[in-house]
């Protein structure tokens, strides 16, 4: 295979699967080669582990100008792309450097608009800067295009700047209660549906109103909801809606979350794995969300060597969030390789580096992997004066209110006390089921701490089962 072929093969192997499916749907060659081609990237994408290399009996000037349609056809619907080019021709005009080549393609687009683009309030206060523009040099025949286009869809820039500005209204209650606030979210629902589903607006606020779904539906554990407006979002998608580098991959991760949720680790592999193809500036985040199923797979030493690989972007990330959660998934997948001594020992190096940080954002995620470094060591002592230390038992009673809350901390301090006979087998119990009781009725939530109960069967085989369920014995009896 030539060095030129292999370049192919790169570029052909970084699509996405939604970029592969949208250009089957648009494609007009009539050339077979041209369409084998297009036909083996589409298979190819969809089958990461099972690809096909592409045929040297093809002249390679074929395989040249299918990059050059793909490249092509793909920033022509990319609403990043989009974005850059209309800030740089607002910037042009506010700085008087606009040319007139660029004026008569602004000009072309203005006749030629039909329906509101993803960022259509920008595109129409970028083209009212325009008319003051034109009104001060008299260029009195484009102003009139202009003016038109400003008076017709004056309407249409009201109502979405209103629905843009309501959904900061509602991002605030939504957020608020996935932080733990309890304010009702779910008033909001059927108002994002209709914008989701409103084809009148701009782009930009229906995805904004899907995002915001999303979080509704993780807020009240409605995955099956989620599941049906991921659905048409997906087919959406495919026919190049919403488009971007950016959206699909955050798209992806998203879905990983889902599946999860749902107890569907193939799938959220699947959409795992694709949401990575491209180290983009959420990279770190999706390799933790990645990471974390994974690990709940077994897969530890994929997890383990995904996460090694991923290191220069530690260094780089901005984002104390995912730095947090990166580190203490690293020390899980240490600990899941049976290197638990260094798990501990990274941990530790960690918290002295970041601790303001992680106090600041995911002080339960890092705990819950430091402590069971230690619990894997047996360093039950070590554990129980870190609790004293951060006061550990306190924030953790303040994080119950959290959607994503299950006892892992409070477990774990439980069993170090009833190591070092700090409480007795009573106690143990009781400490072990008060937090655990209310949360059995979510079965994301109960394969999570069945999780947990398989790690800690080896330390209270008489409170769990191999299998991490409680012994049936410590249950309350049902009235």
């Amino acid at each position: 295979m030539s060095v030129r072929l292999k370049d192919f093969t790169h570029f052909a192997n970084s699509l996405l699967p939604h970029e592969a499916d949208y250009l089957i749907s648009v494609h007009q060659f009539k050339d077979q080669e041209n369409i084998d081609i297009l036909n083996l990237i589409h298979h190819n994408t969809h089958n990461p582990e099972h690809t096909f290399p592409f045929k040297t009996s093809i002249d390679k000037r074929k395989y040249s100008n299918m990059k050059i349609w793909i490249n092509n056809r793909l920033k022509a619907i990319d609403v990043d792309a989009y974005y850059e080019w209309l800030l740089e021709t607002d910037r042009r005009i506010m700085t008087d450097a606009i040319s007139p080549r660029e004026e008569d393609a602004l000009i072309r687009m203005i006749r030629g608009f039909r329906e509101p683009s993803y960022y259509f309030i920008r595109f129409y206060e970028a083209i009212r800067n325009y008319r003051f523009y034109l009104l001060i040099r008299f260029r009195h025949h484009y102003n009139q295009i202009v003016d038109k286009f400003l008076l017709d869809y004056q309407p249409l820039y009201e109502e979405c700047s209103r629905v843009n500005r309501q959904l900061h209204e509602a991002t605030i209650d939504i957020v608020d209660q996935y932080a733990g606030n309890k304010p009702d979210s779910r008033k909001w629902e059927a108002w994002l549906t209709e914008v989701f589903y409103n084809r009148n607006l701009d782009g930009l606020n229906r995805y904004l109103a899907i995002v915001r779904l999303t979080l509704i539906y993780f807020n009240y554990k409605e995955y099956d909801k989620l599941d049906r407006i991921y659905n048409d979002l997906d087919e959406m998608m495919r026919r190049g809606e919403f488009y971007s580098r950016r959206i699909l991959l955050n798209y992806y991760s998203n879905r990983v979350m889902l599946h999860s949720r749902k107890n569907d680790p193939e799938k959220a592999l699947e959409y795992g794995f694709m949401s990575i193809r491209q180290r983009s500036g959420d990279y770190l985040h999706y390799v933790n969300n990645l990471c974390a199923v994974l690990l709940r797979q077994n897969h530890n030493v994929r997890a383990l060597r995904l996460m090694q690989d991923s290191f220069p972007e530690l260094k780089n990330t901005k984002s104390q969030h995912n730095r947090v959660g990166f580190a203490s998934f690293y020390i899980r997948a240490l600990i899941k390789n049976r290197r638990a001594k260094e798990a501990e020992e990274y941990a530790e190096t960690f918290l002295k580096v970041y601790k303001t940080e992680i106090f600041d954002s995911r002080w339960h995620t890092f705990f819950a992997a430091y402590l069971q470094s230690l619990l894997a060591l047996e360093k039950y002592d070590r554990m129980l004066h870190l609790a004293r230390r951060y006061n550990l038992p306190e924030r953790e009673k303040e994080y119950r209110s959290r959607a994503v809350y299950i006892p892992t901390i409070s477990w774990y301090l439980s069993v170090a006390a009833y190591k070092e006979l700090t409480i007795n087998a009573a106690e143990l119990r009781a400490q072990i089921l008060e937090p655990a009781l209310p949360l059995l009725s979510d079965p994301h939530k109960s394969r999570l701490m069945a999780d947990l109960g398989r790690e800690l069967h080896q330390h209270i085989p008489d409170l769990f089962q191999p299998d991490g369920s409680f012994d049936r014995n410590v249950l309350p009896e049902k009235r």
